[in-house]
């Protein structure tokens, strides 16, 4: 059930850079004027910039920016059950609590959504580094298909972030091999998929897809160690009628859909046109790194790469790095 606090700051957003009257508030909530002063007091505290002016009432200023179920509420789909949403400031890590969830039966859609994450979660055990101006949802997803197709979901889950960057934001994005969503030149999302297999079946229990979009740099930027490989969206502000919940809510309707998109066709075409790797040499990061030529992508999304003997090599999973002087991301504005 929501607090009155919640109710109220759903109807400010509702009219964002409106004002309200302490009366009106009062009557649309069912609740005392009285109350409408100490729940508008509670979100000040919590960081919602509402300014009150005599005569007019209160409004949420266009600038404010706090994650919250109330902020993503007019974005998100009418049909999408909002019980499946669990939203916050900071967690150890979207997918850890995503993965809990599913343990305990979660449908299909719950999504765990944080502006922080303490301990983020990349590939291969690595730490995933989560600053405040991310936005961070792992969703539970069970897709029906084989354990060895289920790579298609990592990839969908690419296209479709691009796609979010495309309708949300109109900007043009780029894979890099397998999942990263590169813009500007640079790293902008990551994304980690987990599961658990039924071993009788073969199938999927459940999948847990987490996505970390950088959306904001801000004044601190990023550590000196990532500054040449990770980018943001915007540097230090949002342009107007964007916000972090805005945002949220596009990844959790478009992550909605992986599941009935993961084998679909135009997916993987979407993919190889997003993924501009074919014809480039690369090398190929394992025990003994050797370099090659990206002459496929596979139906499967691996990686068909040929080595200098003239031999092929499929990749399905692993890192490769673009030769110097080789321009594969597009760079502009």
């Amino acid at each position: 059930m929501e607090s009155t606090k919640e109710k109220l700051l759903a109807l400010l957003e509702e009219n964002r850079g409106q004002s309200l009257s302490g009366q009106e508030l009062a009557l649309r909530l069912g609740i005392s004027r009285a109350a409408v002063w100490k729940a508008m007091d509670g979100l000040k505290k919590e960081g919602h910039q509402i300014q009150g002016v005599n005569n007019k009432g209160y409004q949420l200023l266009e600038g404010s920016d706090v994650l919250t179920l109330a902020s993503m509420e007019p974005w998100l789909p009418k049909e999408y059950d909002r019980s499946l949403l669990h939203v916050y400031d900071t967690v150890e890590s979207t997918n850890i609590t995503a993965r809990e969830l599913a343990a305990k039966g979660a449908p299909e859609g719950t999504a765990v959504v944080a502006a922080r994450q303490e301990r983020g979660k990349g590939r291969r055990g690595r730490s995933f580094f989560s600053p405040k101006g991310g936005v961070y949802v792992s969703m539970v997803l069970r897709p029906q298909l084989p354990a060895e197709e289920s790579a298609r979901v990592t990839t969908t889950a690419a296209v479709q972030i691009c796609r979010v960057l495309e309708e949300v934001c109109g900007f043009q994005a780029q894979i890099k091999w397998v999942n990263d969503v590169m813009f500007r030149g640079k790293k902008i999302c990551g994304i980690l998929t987990e599961g658990a297999i039924d071993l009788e079946s073969g199938m999927p229990e459940y999948i847990i897809v987490g996505i970390g979009v950088n959306l904001l740099e801000g004044v601190e930027g990023f550590p000196p160690e990532l500054r040449q490989i990770a980018g943001a969206l915007y540097r230090e502000n949002l342009p107007q009628g964007m916000t972090r919940g805005r945002f949220a809510a596009a990844m959790v309707e478009k992550m909605r859909a992986i599941s009935a998109l993961c084998t679909a066709k135009e997916t993987l075409e979407e993919y190889r046109r997003r993924c501009p790797l074919v014809g480039h040499r690369v090398m190929v990061m394992e025990n003994e790194p050797w370099e090659g030529k990206v002459i496929a992508i596979s139906d499967s999304c691996g990686l068909v790469v040929e080595k200098e003997d003239g031999s092929q090599r499929h990749l399905q999973s692993g890192e490769v790095s673009i030769r110097p002087g080789q321009e594969v991301w597009r760079k502009e504005s």
